[in-house]
């Protein structure tokens, strides 16, 4: 059955249909416009398959745009992690390196344990996304994830170690810092790029339109 076309009535601010989320002007309007495209379309395989091929692409590309703009978040969560324990580690100075201080800090490095873990999981479900290769081919995944993880080992190992030093945990620090700084900066750009091949593909199929 083809959805109403009748305009709805209420203040505008969006409207309810039964115990469905509230459904604005805007998802109404284009559900009245693809009852009208399928019945103008009925008899036009061609153009049916043209705008099927158009779906298809579009809908992969709705996928990636949610799977960089996830992967954005858990980049940023990371940071956020992070950033009290590089923080303090930056104020001990002269602090005793041993069993009992690297402890400490281990409980304080919690936070990014547990960030890390969350990126490798949903880095592991990933379908749609793989991040461009430097000189412009396409990487299996990402250097920068290796990456992280790596300095993540490397950190705990360091801190589980009978004598270290800061120095040397600070420029662990800094290596971990740049990598998740490089890593989400590569992220973003590619989300960028995702969402303005969306618009372009907007432009085309309705730029005609106006």
């Amino acid at each position: 059955m083809n959805p109403p076309e009748e305009t709805p009535t209420g203040s505008g601010h969006g409207t309810e249909i039964g115990d469905a989320v509230p459904v604005d002007e805007t998802e109404l309007a284009a559900s009245r416009a693809a009852a009208r495209l399928q019945r103008a379309l009925a008899d036009d395989d061609e153009a049916r398959a043209q705008l099927l091929e158009l779906h298809q692409a579009l809908s992969a590309l709705q996928t990636q745009l949610r799977e960089w703009a996830e992967l954005l978040h858990l980049l940023h969560q990371m940071l956020v992690a992070f950033s009290p324990f590089y923080a303090h580690l930056r104020t001990l100075g002269s602090v005793e390196a041993g069993p009992a201080s690297g402890r400490a800090l281990l409980q304080g490095w919690r936070p990014c344990q547990v960030a890390v873990d969350r990126l490798g999981d949903f880095e592991g479900r990933i379908a749609h996304i793989r991040s461009p290769h430097p000189e412009g081919g396409t990487a299996t995944w990402p250097d920068w994830s290796a990456r992280i993880a790596a300095l993540r080992h490397e950190m705990e190992e360091r801190l589980r170690e009978e004598k270290w030093s800061i120095e040397g945990l600070i420029d662990l620090a800094d290596q971990f810092n740049h990598a998740c700084v490089c890593y989400l900066n590569m992220v973003d750009r590619e989300l960028r790029r995702a969402i303005e091949k969306a618009q372009r593909l907007h432009t085309q199929v309705l730029g005609g339109l106006r």
